[in-house]
Formats: structure tokens, C-alpha cells, sequence
């Protein structure tokens, strides 16, 4: 019964928390932000950010969909820094290898440098 309340205690932080930083991510970029070159660097920070925290939440989720049999998992890089490593091992499912794609043509080879920012 202990762990289920450690269970719901630690979801109830999470619903409150998230909210509560972008809020706060969001106001310190308006207050604080003198450029847009800066505003474009939190922006980046945040997307990144909530990009790993995608990756560790829906971890298994991602890997059953965007990659096949091996391959470098998800849950301790962002979404685009695995797709990318995954590219380079060429193990990505087809939903995976449309993703990165998608992802490289807003960006150009976005997964690649990703993946090489995140050294894997």
C-alpha cells in the first residue's frame, strides 16, 4: 500500500511541477531576455529539454515503434540525439526513419548533429 502512495505522490508532483516550469521557463525568458537571439536559445533549451523527458517517459513506447531489433535505446538522450545515433546504425523501423527525416527537413542533418552533441 506504501508504494502506491509513493506511486500517486510522485505523479501528483509531476502533474504540479511540469506546469509549473514551463510557466516559469516562460516568464524568465520574457523578463530576463534583452534579444531574440536569446529568446531562440530558451526556446531551443526547453524543446530539448522536454525532448528528453519524452525519451524517458515514453522510452519503451519509442522503441517498439521507431527502432528495430537492437539498436541505441531511448531514455537517457532526447528523441532526436537516438534517432540520429540510430540512423548512423541504420536500425530505425520505417516510423522511425520518416521521424528523422521529418525532424532533418526542418532542420538539416538535425538528428546527426544531435546525436553527435550527445556524443552518442
Amino acid at each position: 500500500m506504501m508504494n502506491w502512495l509513493k506511486v500517486i505522490f510522485l505523479v501528483g508532483l509531476a502533474v504540479v511541477s511540469i506546469p509549473v516550469g514551463i510557466l516559469y521557463a516562460v516568464v524568465e525568458s520574457i523578463v530576463y531576455v534583452s534579444s531574440l537571439r536569446s529568446l531562440w536559445g530558451v526556446v531551443y533549451n526547453f524543446f530539448r529539454d522536454l525532448s528528453k523527458i519524452v525519451s524517458i517517459t515514453a522510452s519503451k513506447l519509442l522503441r517498439a515503434t521507431l527502432i528495430n531489433q537492437g539498436g541505441v535505446p531511448f531514455g537517457t538522450h532526447s528523441v532526436s540525439a537516438v534517432l540520429g545515433a540510430n540512423q548512423r546504425e541504420r536500425t530505425l523501423s520505417v516510423l522511425g526513419v520518416w521521424l528523422s527525416e521529418l525532424l532533418d527537413s526542418i532542420d538539416k542533418n538535425h538528428c546527426k548533429k544531435a546525436s553527435e552533441r550527445a556524443g552518442i
